[in-house]
């Protein structure tokens, strides 16, 4: 079954680009098309749960509201909906309040098509997507900035008020990872069927209902962070 996504892009000639394009993919459907951000929410307020999309490739630079806040309004009402950016901007700052929002993806432009339909498909299978000039710029940054580690007392405090167990807290960092149930069974030598037990222990306690949103609390809480997040989605591209 086709991938349903929406696009929110205000470049006329971009727009339909990307709308010519993507009707050569037969895994994904394109369901929903805006110029702003104000005309994407009012769609998907009114829009059916049959024509919701699964993904929504996500412009930064967005007359009126711009895409992270777009990002984070969505995010609010329909947290199971995943948000990969898709922009010209490599800017440090907008990659990670994109990421705070809970944007789990981020793709330049410029990518080839086919690789924007390959990003696609791995945010759902688990991943967190970035094109490989983002993830350079986003590990040289990482790597000389002492003020972007991990915050340990933060951490402790946000372990300690949500009653999270070790293991969950691992488990919580491997989902932050982009691992899918597997994945995680395996790196921690239990069965998928315990992962899924810990992961609904896990909702429970943060009080969420899917992994988008367990994903952006745990950023926002310094219970993992985004560096993890960051890194991650560069090691994996940067490997190939």
């Amino acid at each position: 079954m086709a991938i349903r996504i929406a696009l929110v892009e205000d470049n006329p000639s971009l727009r339909k680009r990307f709308i010519d394009n993507f009707k050569y993919f037969q895994s994904i459907d394109l369901v929903l098309v805006s110029p702003t951000g104000e005309d994407f929410l009012n769609k998907m307020e009114q829009a059916t749960a049959q024509e919701l999309p699964q993904v929504v490739l996500m412009d930064i630079e967005l007359p009126g509201i711009d895409g992270i806040e777009t990002t984070a309004r969505l995010k609010q009402s329909l947290p199971d909906i995943e948000v990969m950016m898709l922009t010209v901007f490599e800017q440090p700052d907008k990659i990670f309040n994109s990421l705070k929002a809970g944007a789990v993806g981020y793709m330049l432009k410029d990518e080839s098509p086919s690789n924007i339909v390959k990003a696609v498909e791995e945010l759902l299978e688990g991943g967190a997507p970035m094109s490989r000039t983002i993830a350079r710029k986003m590990i040289g940054l990482i790597s000389s900035d002492p003020n972007l580690s991990e915050d340990s007392k933060l951490k402790d405090q946000a372990i300690q008020e949500y009653g999270l167990s070790e293991q969950e807290v691992k488990i919580i960092q491997r989902l932050v990872d982009g691992n899918n149930y597997l994945e995680i069974a395996e790196g921690l030598f239990i069965s998928p069927h315990t992962v899924k037990t810990h992961i609904k222990n896990i909702y429970k306690k943060l009080h969420v209902h899917s992994r988008a949103s367990a994903v952006k609390l745990a950023i926002d809480k310094k219970i993992v962070g985004i560096v993890a997040l960051i890194l991650a989605a560069a090691a994996t591209l940067l490997s190939t």
